[in-house]
């Protein structure tokens, strides 16, 4: 036998500790789910477990078709038994039993359900073999029990049983409970149900949906096409719609996206209810609970608008029959000239224009589950929403000893809570991944639904509210939705059928505030907008940034961002860091100390635009610390985008020498502060002019001194030289001439006499 290596057995260990959190993620997501995935298709319903000390096996058990239950038919479960240690258990059995007394009410059930205590006068209803469970594995076992077996197959009225499951493992034991609706046929008291859906985008931070997402999302299998293949023949399922998709649809124009032109057509033919939610299904709760007097709407969507994709103008989808038309260019009664005429460029649409639509109702709040205080309703009635949309976990209905009616009234608001089981087995329903997972949640649903027509009085009006999440397929959601209408005891209703359902004694609206993180975040990101909005100021076109400012916040304040699994704190923190890169995007570069010479002049200064897509209009202005220096005035300065210019400020220098702190401030033209402000140091010597003048000056007469000096003496020189000739002229004019025999002589230099030439021998 070859020797296991070290590395191997290393290898081996890994992967046993791999397979052991595997199964336990595995177990975690079959809670969630409330339901694993067994060959056969049988659907495990999620119940509680209980082990023996020291163990760790975990079971869940479910009914097959959906809970339900009818004369004739063999009762089949699945049971489903995970092992996450890293420890094998050894084969065993798995016994199926069920608490003959019938569950009473949908308390008596959820106690039943959570209770790990002895069933008293449990009927066993059989056995079947459990393998050996291997580390990190799970398995599936089937258990049927005849149909003449089971201690209610006589009865003649329906009724919600509990049944069990008890593992037996080598040492360890565990056991899981669910349960089943007997129904015997016939009529019974049915609620009428309304179903909420709220049409949204995954949470984001973009207040316009990019064309790539909306393909993605409007594709065969995508998120918003699976809604609306849901909804096919559910005509009372009444639809929540964000305006931000129809918006991002049509600001593309004809560059939208051939499959989201489509869906919007799709959408628009819809015979269903329909309202609009709040823009990028901003959460309104949370905005009043932030300080805000309503809920916030978008400024403008101009930002977001392509010129060339409106030529030709693409074909309206969706728009309202009453929506304005576009008014056509004016034309002239005159004959026309035959000089050719300019074209006039594309009619842009309107930010009304882009959130047109035909909802068939109005005035609908509709914020997160469990976020609502009664002091946020009378601002959202103020707004025009006069109707709310709460999470029955933010009523006291689970205190009632029987189910309310979905409306309740506070004020002027009417509010429509849903019923917070009913919602959450159909939300896991239409978001199941298997057809196990459905199995599990609709059994959930059947049991609620029996349990609401035993109770006395008239059928109630229900209202079950679907998440912020998609279905997992359009064919899952549809099958939901034909499965819980087909129920006997529900009946598809309209929203407005729920609406005017009479009010339940007792039933109310219990506080429950956002968290105060939650609060304050949405505080700060309502102040980073007006800083920005103030910034905007110096942008030719404001709304260009403040209407990208405002749908963006408005993305960010989603109500998917409450979802656990959803990251808000860096989706705040991302937002926030935005904010303070654009707040600090025009600046003035730092400037070295100044040296001042003159009485007055112009200092240079470095102003730079960090935005890449807008030119700014800034006012430098500058504060002297000290007399020596005078600013004269403020300077105002266009900086193209992107880029750098330099702005000069005008000064003065007053009395003195010395240095002058200059503090530099930038406004926008309306007189924003912006950016922040810097200081420069400058040296004043504006004396050193006064005295360089006087020294050249000083310099300048010494030097025409000099040079007149000169003439002078020069001319006396000149005129003694003159006197000095004229006196020898003189001198020669008065001497006695010579007779013509006289011999001219000229002495030489030793003194000696020359004979002239005619002296001279043969002369």
């Amino acid at each position: 036998m070859t020797a296991t290596s070290p590395t191997l057995r290393r290898g081996a260990s890994l992967r046993a500790r791999l397979r052991v959190a595997s199964a336990a993620l595995a177990v975690g997501a079959l809670a969630v789910l409330a339901g694993v995935v067994h060959p056969s298709g049988a659907a495990v319903a999620a119940g509680p477990t209980r082990a023996a000390a020291g163990a760790a096996l975990t079971a869940s058990i479910t009914a097959d078709d959906a809970g339900v239950l009818t004369p004739g038919k063999d009762l089949g479960v699945s049971v489903t038994v995970s092992n996450p240690t890293d420890t094998a258990f050894e084969s065993g059995t798995v016994s199926l039993w069920v608490d003959p007394a019938a569950q009473n009410d949908r308390s008596a059930l959820a106690s039943w359900l959570s209770s790990t205590d002895p069933v008293s006068g449990a009927v066993d209803l059989g056995t079947a073999q459990l393998n050996t469970l291997e580390p990190g594995s799970s398995a599936v076992v089937r258990v049927s029990a005849p149909a003449a077996s089971l201690p209610f197959a006589g009865r003649t009225t329906s009724a919600v049983f509990g049944i069990g499951a008890t593992v037996d493992a080598g040492s360890s034991d565990t056991t899981a409970r669910g349960s089943v609706v007997w129904y015997p046929g016939g009529t019974a008291k049915q609620a009428s149900v309304n179903v909420a859906l709220p049409i949204v985008t995954p949470s984001g931070t973009n207040g316009i949906i990019p064309a790539d997402d909306l393909a993605t999302y409007t594709a065969p299998n995508g998120i918003l096409t699976r809604e609306l293949d849901g909804l096919s023949g559910h005509t009372t399922v009444t639809v929540g719609i964000d305006p931000m998709i129809i918006a991002s649809i049509r600001v593309l124009g004809n560059a939208a996206p051939a499959s989201a032109v489509d869906w919007l057509g799709r959408l628009a033919d819809l015979p269903n209810e329909t309202f609009s939610l709040g823009y990028g299904d901003a959460d309104p709760a949370g905005q009043i609970q932030a300080g805000l007097p309503a809920p916030l709407q978008p400024t403008s969507l101009a930002y977001a608008i392509d010129p060339k994709n409106f030529t030709p103008a693409p074909t309206p989808v969706g728009e309202p029959a009453t929506a304005s038309p576009t008014p056509a260019p004016k034309t002239s009664s005159t004959t026309p000239s035959p000089t050719p005429t300019t074209t006039p460029g594309p009619v842009l649409p309107t930010m009304d224009e882009l959130l047109a639509w035909d909802y068939t109702l109005t005035g609908v709040a509709w914020p997160g589950d469990k976020t609502v205080r009664r002091a946020d309703l009378p601002p959202l009635a103020a707004a025009g929403l006069k109707t709310t949309i709460v999470s029955g976990s933010n009523t006291n209905a689970a205190d009632l000893g029987t189910t309310p009616n979905a409306t309740l009234s506070s004020g002027d608001t009417r509010i429509l809570a849903s019923d917070q089981p009913l919602s959450d087995a159909l939300r896991q329903a239409i978001s199941a991944p298997s057809d196990v997972a459905w199995n599990s949640a609709m059994s959930k649903v059947n049991a609620q639904l029996e349990l609401i027509a035993q109770e006395s009085g008239d059928a109630r009006r229900l209202l079950v509210a679907l998440d912020r999440s998609w279905p997992s397929s359009g064919t899952q959601f549809e099958r939901t939705l034909n499965a819980l209408f087909s129920s006997p005891w529900s009946a598809p209703a309209s929203f407005r059928s729920v609406a005017g359902a009479p009010q339940t004694s007792g039933f109310d609206l219990v506080d429950a505030p956002e968290s105060a993180d939650r609060i304050t975040d949405i505080s700060a990101l309502v102040q980073d907008e007006g800083a920005l909005g103030q910034f905007a100021t110096v942008l030719d076109d404001p709304t260009t940034l403040t209407g990208r400012t405002r749908s963006d916040l408005l993305a960010v304040l989603a109500v998917s961002w409450l979802n656990p699994r959803t990251d808000w704190n860096a989706a705040v923190a991302k937002e926030r860091a935005a904010t303070t890169k654009t707040l600090h995007s025009i600046r003035i570069l730092p400037t070295e100390n100044v040296n001042l010479v003159s009485a007055q002049g112009s200092i240079p200064f470095t102003v730079s635009n960090g935005l890449t897509d807008e030119a700014v209009t800034i006012v430098l202005s500058a504060a002297p610390s000290n007399g020596r220096l005078e600013v004269d005035q403020s300077t105002t300065k266009r900086i193209v985008k992107d880029s750098r210019a330099t702005v000069l400020i005008p000064v003065k220098a007053k009395v003195g020498n010395g240095q002058v702190v200059l503090s530099l401030h930038l406004y926008s033209p309306t007189g924003v502060p912006i950016g922040d402000p810097t200081s420069v140091t400058v040296d004043v010597h504006a004396d050193w002019e006064g005295i360089g003048a006087l020294i050249f000056g000083i310099l300048l007469v010494l030097l025409f001194g000099f040079g007149i000096v000169r003439n002078i003496l020069r001319r006396r020189s000149k005129r003694a030289e003159d006197a000095a000739d004229g006196a020898a002229d003189a001198a020669g004019s008065e001497a006695p001439a010579e007779s013509d025999t006289d011999v001219t002589r000229s002495e030489g230099s030793d003194g000696s006499s020359t004979p002239s030439p005619e002296e001279r021998p043969g002369g």
